[in-house]
């Protein structure tokens, strides 16, 4: 019978190493939780740098949006009151705001009505002499935009006078600038006076409206009619009452240098 070796020897030494896998197991445990540690800094800090990079990339989609909300009420935006613009080339753009009743009309009803008015007048004056761009329906008002391929195309429908031109072309036409005007400079008139007008206008552009209505012109204003007008800013006029009466109007003369 083969005897058993004694517990010692290779069996001693495997009892002395059971300590090393311990020690070892506490240094790794302290690694990993110093790593663990580590890898939460950069966690952390690639949170901070994200999150300034969203709120950057924030910041320039709000100026952005900001910016292109003012460049389209600037190019093509619905004015809140009814607006004449005259272009360079002498079309007109007219918004009419006005309330709208619908006991009156329907909203379809009066879609129709303004397009057959607008057809019947084409009919008569020439093809696309007007042309209806859009009717929106706000808060009991309604917006109307229509385009006129020019001022005396405007007064054939509207029956309101209405001038663009030169003001050698406004005399030939008539227009004896009986009125008294008002120079107009950083967006403001100052007080009426009488003005010899061929001296002061000559060579100038001059839009004429009789209706209560905003005005603008492709070009700085210089004169203006010193009586139911405001100045809005250095190309824009606003015509109004002074006792609100908008059954009544003024004959307004508004003097400008085309761009």
């Amino acid at each position: 019978m083969t005897q058993r070796r004694p517990a010692g020897g290779k069996g001693g030494m495997r009892t002395r190493n059971t300590a090393s896998p311990t020690r070892q197991g506490v240094a790794a445990k302290e690694l990993q939780a110093a790593r663990r540690k580590k890898r939460q800094k950069e966690v952390m800090r690639n949170r901070i740098i994200f999150g300034v990079i969203c709120v950057g990339l924030l910041a320039l989609l709000v100026t952005l949006v900001v910016k292109l909300g003012g460049a389209l009420l600037s190019s093509g935006g619905a004015a809140d009151t009814s607006t004449i613009t005259f272009s360079k080339d002498g079309q007109i753009t007219f918004e009419e705001v006005a309330d709208f009743d619908t006991e009156t009309y329907s909203k379809a009803e009066f879609k129709k009505y303004t397009r057959d008015l607008i057809k019947k007048f084409n009919e008569s004056y020439g093809e696309k002499s007007i042309s209806l761009k859009r009717i929106t329906y706000r808060k009991g008002q309604v917006y109307i935009k229509t385009t006129y391929k020019d001022a005396d195309c405007y007064a054939a429908f509207s029956s309101y006078t209405t001038y663009n031109g030169s003001y050698e072309g406004a005399v030939s036409a008539g227009y004896d600038f009986a009125d008294t005007f008002s120079i107009v400079a950083e967006g403001a008139k100052a007080s009426g006076q009488a003005v010899d007008a061929e001296s002061s206008f000559a060579g100038s552009k001059v839009a004429i409206v009789k209706e209560n209505v905003n005005v603008v012109v492709p070009g700085k204003i210089t004169y203006v009619s010193s009586g139911s007008t405001e100045i809005v800013n250095d190309h824009t006029v606003s015509i109004s009452q002074a006792d609100g009466n908008n059954d009544a109007t003024d004959l307004v003369y508004i003097v400008y240098t085309a761009k």
